[in-house]
Formats: C-alpha cells, structure tokens, sequence
C-alpha cells in the first residue's frame, strides 16, 4: 500500500497532467485597450474585435487572461510579456521590429471626415485649406497628417466624435468603420460624409515575440474558421450595421449605412 507522502506525490502529478492544457492556455493574456469600438470592457457591447478575438479562442481551445490598460501601456507589456497578445495593432514599419505579427484581421479605410452640407474634403490640398481637423494623438493617422503637412488638433478617442459635432474642429481624419458606429452610438442628428480613402490601415493581431505558447498557424485557422462559420460576417453587421458585400476585407471603402 502506497504511504501518504507517495501518495500525494502522485496525486500532484496527476492533477498537473489532467490540468496541463487549461494552465497553459492561461499563460496567454491579451493587454488591450478599453475602448468603444474594438475592445472594450462593457458587459453589453464588448467590442468587434474582442467578440471575433475570442470566437477563435473557443476555436482553438484557449482561455486567454484579459487585461485593459492605457493603450500605450498596453502596447509596452506586451513587447515585455512572453505570450502575450494584443489587437488591433496597425502594422507600421516603426512597429514591426516590436512583435510577433500573427494574422491580419481586415484593414480599415481612413478618410477625412466632416458634417453634410459642408465642401467634401477628398485631398490634403483641401484639407490644408481648412481650419480645424481632429485627430487621435499617438496614431497613425496622426504620422499621416503630418506627411501631408495638414495642420491638426489632437483629441482621445472618446473627445474626437464630440469634437465634430460641437463644431470645435470642422473635420476629423480618422477609420471610417470607426467614425460609423462612434457617431450612430452618441445618437448625433447630422450625417455624416466620407472623403476619398487616403490611407489603409491593416489592424493585425500581434503577440510578443518570445511567445512560445502562441501558434501562428492555429491562429489563421481560427481566423478563416470563423470567417467560413458566418461569425465574422454577422459582427459586421452587429456593430457596423452593414452587409459583408458593402465592405472589402482587402481595405476598399464602407459606406455609411444610415
């Protein structure tokens, strides 16, 4: 008969062999942001991103810890973290020495963007003529404005809506998708227009670079696998009201559904 002491020994040892999987899967922790559009941490609404992240999850068998912190915070942990994860991340060649790119999830079009009934903004030359563009601070659409020597205001993501419809800025440069759903949630009575696409953003999923724990070709599967469910399709519609055939995952532009 096996005494106590061995007894236990090999209780552990069968504890962590039947555990293994679960405990590895909670190594993974995604560092994102709270935010209203993409990842954020309401109960109701948790965002396009967080809703398709984790249907691959359940797709490949994962129970990720989640963490919301300041975006730029978040962005630093995850370049620190072994098996770490974070989205969306826009690809950019200041970035991509940082991360471990897994799979781009679509790209999104960025446009300037302003009220009906004022001049359409479709070029920088034009958008030069004005005074008073928003734009997010620390973004990418930020670098751009500066490549077109735009003169801009920076706001947070939750100032830039309320900005344009104050009138405190006559356009903004931002996602489109973004703008659509962030002006049909605030409840805003104008419309708004939508210049020429002048810049594609890819938004990746990316992990830490030492990350042993997360494969990118089961992470591609899950990707393709919710998309052939019919599960991407329908958050599209979910948060940005539009059909699959009004929106090219290759970055061509989406209309305003309202």
């Amino acid at each position: 008969m096996l005494n106590e002491s061995l007894w236990a020994a090999l209780t552990l040892v069968l504890s962590l062999i039947i555990a293994g999987p679960a405990l590895a899967a909670e190594d993974i922790v995604f560092y994102l942001e709270d935010e209203p559009i993409y990842t954020t941490n309401s109960q109701e609404n948790s965002g396009f991103l967080i809703e398709v992240v984790m249907e691959m999850t359940k797709v490949m068998g994962l129970k990720p810890k989640v963490q919301f912190l300041p975006w730029k915070r978040a962005q630093l942990m995850t370049i620190a973290t072994p098996n770490a994860v974070i989205f969306p991340l826009t690809r950019t060649p200041s970035r991509e020495p940082n991360y471990r790119w897994i799979c781009k999830v679509f790209d999104v079009p960025v446009m300037f963007i302003n009220k009906q009934g004022k001049a359409l903004i479709d070029s920088p030359k034009q958008a030069r003529q004005i005074r008073g563009i928003g734009v997010i601070l620390g973004t990418p659409q930020e670098e751009q404005l500066k490549a077109f020597g735009v003169p801009y205001v920076t706001f947070s993501g939750k100032q830039l809506f309320p900005a344009l419809a104050d009138n405190r800025v006559a356009a903004i440069f931002t996602a489109q998708p973004e703008a659509v759903l962030g002006w049909r949630k605030a409840g805003y009575s104008d419309r708004l227009q939508f210049g020429k696409t002048l810049q594609v953003l890819p938004l990746w999923i990316a992990t830490n670079k030492d990350s042993d724990k997360v494969r990118d070709d089961e992470w591609i599967r899950a990707l393709n696998t919710i998309k052939e469910s019919g599960f991407f399709n329908r958050m599209l519609k979910k948060y940005f009201d539009i059909e699959p055939s009004d929106y090219s995952l290759s970055g061509s532009s989406l209309r305003d559904p309202a």
